[in-house]
């Protein structure tokens, strides 16, 4: 395992020394040697010192013999390999918690890792509960990290850099639930979040050995975590909400934690928003563009829930980002310089647990849309709702939840003894005759003006659009057809 000057000073820092080291001091150290070696460490006496020389980077050491130096450098490269294969042996077998323990070893202060959905895989355990600050004794107590120290963090970063792909150093203000500085790091494996990893200053300051020696250990995480994703996409290391979307089994605790970190109730209004890539590159290439396009939209879409599947980017939000002007600038800037095209749902007007038949939408109207002639960059589900009704072969829950919005509402109002769905049905039946549907119901003529207009004001829609009042008409006989044959969802 190769070293920096940083990564064997910080293994010495109880000796009395002196740091002459580059910040940016490359990781390109094999070994200790009395003469000097390209890319070693050359252990020279000097005067009253012990020079430790590597690649021009220099640690003196006071009051110790040459061949004690050499033996105790020599050593410290000797125990980052053993270390590595230890770690590697924890995480192979997803010992998490050995791991961080291991991690210890060499890092001298606190660590936790969590899975993708926050929950704690492994932390130092040679600090108690209350070893460190009240964010410690709270994921130590329940496992999970706490909402507030999630969005502290989020905050401090600008919320993209705490999902970004680079390391993430924060000190928050004094009197916080967190006292300690340090950095965090999200862990990705093919662009999709496997977990996050938190290493505390606490014995002392962080420096650019933590961060190289970080870096290996996250060499080792990624891919373990990530292949188990992949190997099990339920796992603990996924995130809750994919698994909601792709109807796979999960945690109501880890759902309810994670609709904490993102401000969300289960009984929102959620919109999925899905972003394809219509050129086929190559894979590499092809997954350099999704990140670039997951960082960006990350760093502005910071109210969103941003994952990749199936090469697809999916965007999970409680706002309609195809009617909203800044999102919807941004997207439309995105498909101006990007091979991609854009899905959108209906709004999921049933809350997080119905997410996968919003997603399906997203994903139809895409595959619908790119059989055109000439494909729009947008595609909105609505567009395709009718055939989608009448033709597709789905559950009939799916096709309930494709309905025209502002008709499921009024369905939904019917269920409680509100009788304008009926009137609005009779309505559409008489061709908008006032008189006719007046008659059938057995009301005076100014009770059905009255009702309509209600019933207009409320729905937000354009009954005198041919297309409109269609798929209101379609939407509503489903609905009323599902009710007769008892097939309600």
């Amino acid at each position: 395992m190769k070293l920096s000057m940083w990564m064997i000073a910080n293994q010495i820092s109880e000796l009395d020394i002196k740091l002459e080291i580059r910040e940016e001091a490359p990781a390109v150290l094999n070994s200790a040697r009395l003469a000097y070696a390209t890319n070693c460490v050359h252990i020279y006496q000097e005067q009253d010192y012990v020079v430790c020389d590597g690649e021009g980077d220099r640690i003196f050491i006071y009051d110790m013999e040459i061949t004690r130096v050499f033996e105790l450098v020599q050593s410290i490269f000797d125990a980052h390999e053993d270390w590595i294969s230890k770690i590697k042996e924890a995480v192979d077998r997803q010992d998490y918690q050995a791991a961080m323990d291991q991690a210890y070893r060499m890092f001298k202060n606190p660590m936790v890792l969590f899975d993708a959905n926050n929950k704690v895989l492994g932390r130092t355990s040679i600090y108690g509960e209350h070893a460190l600050d009240s964010e410690w004794a709270y994921l130590s107590r329940y496992g999970y990290s706490s909402v507030n120290a999630v969005n502290m963090i989020k905050f401090h970063s600008g919320n993209s850099e705490f999902y970004s792909y680079d390391k993430v150093n924060y000190t928050l203000p004094q009197n916080q639930m967190i006292d300690l500085s340090g950095t965090t790091l999200c862990l990705y494996f093919n662009n999709m979040i496997c977990g996050r990893i938190n290493l505390i200053a606490k014995e002392r300051r962080l420096n650019q050995g933590d961060m190289q020696l970080l870096e290996r250990l996250i060499e080792v995480l990624q891919p373990a975590m990530g292949q188990s994703l992949q190997k099990d996409p339920v796992s603990s290391t996924s995130n809750v909400f994919l698994n909601v979307m792709l109807e796979k089994l999960y945690d109501p605790v880890k759902l309810e934690m994670q609709l904490k970190y993102m401000g969300w109730k289960a009984n929102d209004t959620y919109y999925i928003t899905l972003i394809h890539f219509m050129e086929q590159d190559a894979k590499e290439n092809q997954g350099r563009q999704m990140n670039s396009l997951m960082r960006m939209l990350i760093q502005n879409l910071t109210d969103a829930s941003i994952y990749v599947w199936q090469d697809d980017l999916v965007l999970l939000s409680t706002r309609d980002l195809s009617k909203e002007y800044d999102a919807c600038m941004l997207l439309r800037n995105l498909v101006v310089h990007n091979p991609v095209c854009v899905g959108f749902s209906l709004p999921d007007q049933e809350g997080i647990s119905e997410i996968s038949r919003f997603y399906r939408q997203a994903k139809y109207a895409l595959e619908r849309g790119m059989k055109a002639e000439k494909p729009k960059a947008f595609q909105y589900f609505e567009t395709y709702a009718m055939e989608y009704l009448l033709t597709a072969r789905v559950p009939a829950r799916d096709k309930v939840m494709a309905v025209m919005p502002a008709v499921y509402r009024l369905w939904k109002e019917k269920q409680n003894g509100d009788e304008m769905f009926h009137t609005l049905l009779c309505f559409l039946d008489h061709e908008r005759s006032i008189t006719q549907t007046s008659a059938e119901l057995f009301l005076h003529r100014n009770t059905t003006v009255y009702r309509m207009k209600k019933i207009q004001e409320s729905m937000g829609v354009d009954l005198d659009d041919a297309k409109v009042r269609n798929y209101c008409h379609i939407s509503m006989h489903f609905l009323d057809a599902l009710e007769k044959t008892e097939e309600i969802v």
